[in-house]
């Protein structure tokens, strides 16, 4: 599990009216069960307090809800709080419980230094440690605790504190979530000497909230008010031939996720069909009639020259003709080559080795169940072992679409996509689907979050584009209301 997905799935826990109080208090409660296994192993200091240091979200939530734990099993109990009030309704919940329950809470920097703690609790941040070190009240409470107690124990809540940095605490025992996290162990499967005993405590919601869902919207880059033209990432959508729809409506969606320039590839006869959108760019290669090695050498100019492009969406509406599928192949081994991320769908899933993932693609894969048992074979979990590949456990995704999307990653990942409308079956939601995934692979993210958030966005979008149009909605209605859910849940 990354450490960002843990506010993915508390997010969608909410959604699915999970209530976050009763989480925090489950997750205090675990966190209190091996403070106190490890406070009653200490010999000699019963009569000193368990400090427990709390930060402003929701890691500290868990910090107030264990203290609370702790000292209905009988222990002397101080919180060590960074801020005056916390961010959220559940966590400040659980603090004015620990005020109403008479322990003391001191607000850094007001401490009393006078005084040795029997252990410490690090609740500061969590999760809330990824994208780097800690900063201001908690950088400085830690700055103060190294010299103070280094000697002291500690049990982090969830990931030590500073995690990966030069400004991290060191844990006796660890009690995470749901999960072990990635990067807690090296490639050899040993625990990183910071984590100390791994302690994994499940939390007590429905196996749904770990699916597709608003929460993976929280993993979209976030937007820079200073950015230019092209920032956000630069899109090539190679396609049409026999079908010339298809490919504008993968350039669309793409467009509505946020990607700033998308480029649309398709042979003459095709591209003379359209009704071009102006916000989708037309990228003219020699092939009257379908796709061949003709047009791959322009298109490697595309994809390699000047800014190049963040991401490639291949096969809508390509066609399965030998001479295609011989320039498909190549365009897959020069992204690889190039370490560009490919959406292959449609027709260009045919290109690929059977059973196989392209040796050094990185992407995602968006078979419908017929195209996936003729790539993988019946047993569709079969080609997860291709899938592994040493430290990017994000970066290669299978989508095998259907009225429940299936999601395979590396590593043992695996989710579902479900709700969306009945209507949604229908000619052209797949190429929705695929330029969606091309367009947030533009953007910066991974693979894994990046099928995520697109399985989720097109059947949020679905549900309200059938709102205004009914049975008789078609795949381009939708793309509108993608820009519109996206808005909604970020």
């Amino acid at each position: 599990m990354h450490i960002a997905e843990v506010g993915v799935f508390d997010v969608n826990a909410i959604a699915l009216d999970v209530q976050t109080v009763d989480l925090m208090e489950a997750a205090g409660q675990a966190l209190a069960t091996e403070t106190a296994r490890i406070a009653e192993s200490l010999e000699g200091a019963e009569h000193r307090e368990i400090w427990v240091l709390c930060g402003p979200g929701n890691n500290g939530g868990d910090g107030f809800a264990a203290s609370i734990a702790l000292q209905e099993m009988g222990h002397l109990v101080r919180i060590i709080a960074t801020h005056v009030i916390q961010k959220g309704e559940a966590a400040e919940f659980h603090r004015n419980r620990c005020r109403e329950a008479g322990i003391k809470i001191d607000v850094w920097p007001l401490v009393t230094e006078e005084l040795k703690p029997r252990m410490l609790v690090d609740s500061l941040l969590g999760s809330g440690t990824y994208g780097g070190k800690p900063r201001g009240d908690v950088a400085a409470l830690i700055q103060w605790v190294y010299p103070h107690f280094e000697n002291v124990p500690v049990v982090a809540c969830d990931i030590p504190t500073g995690f990966g940095t030069d400004l991290s605490l060191t844990a006796v025992s660890t009690v995470t979530f749901h999960s072990e996290k990635m990067g807690m162990r090296s490639q050899d499967g040993t625990l990183d000497p910071s984590i100390g005993r791994l302690c994994v405590a499940p939390l007590p919601w429905p196996d749904e909230v770990v699916d597709c869902g608003p929460g993976d919207a929280l993993r979209y880059p976030p937007l820079n008010p200073d950015a230019r033209k092209g920032d956000r990432g630069r899109l090539l959508v190679i396609g049409g031939g026999p079908y010339h729809g298809a490919p504008i409506l993968s350039g669309d969606a793409a467009a509505r996720c946020g990607c700033d320039l998308v480029h649309v590839a398709m042979p003459k006869d095709a591209r003379n069909r359209v009704e071009w959108p102006p916000h989708l760019i037309s990228e003219s290669i020699p092939d009257e009639v379908t796709l061949t090695m003709s047009s791959v050498e322009h298109l490697i100019g595309r994809i390699l020259s000047g800014r190049g492009v963040q991401a490639i969406v291949i096969g809508p509406g390509l066609g399965r003709g030998e001479d295609t599928i011989r320039a498909v192949d190549r365009l897959l081994y020069i992204a690889a080559e190039a370490k560009i991320p490919v959406v292959v769908d449609a027709d260009a899933i045919s290109a690929l080795p059977k059973g196989a993932w392209p040796e050094d693609l990185r992407g995602i894969v968006t078979p419908h169940l017929k195209e996936a048992e003729e790539w993988i074979g019946p047993e569709i979990a079969s080609i997860r072992p291709h899938l592994n590949v040493a430290n990017d456990p994000e970066g290669r995704v299978v989508i095998v679409t259907g009225p429940v999307d299936r999601l395979i990653g590396p590593f043992g990942r695996g989710c579902l996509a479900t709700g969306g409308h009945p209507r949604m079956a229908t000619g052209g939601t797949g190429d929705l689907l695929a330029g969606l995934c091309g367009g947030l692979l533009a953007q910066g993210m991974n693979p894994w979050p990046a099928a995520r958030l697109a399985c989720a966005l097109l059947r949020e979008a679905g549900m309200e584009a059938v709102v205004h149009k009914g049975p008789g909605l078609v795949a381009g209605d939708v793309p509108v209301h993608i820009a519109e859910t996206l808005a909604k849940w970020l």
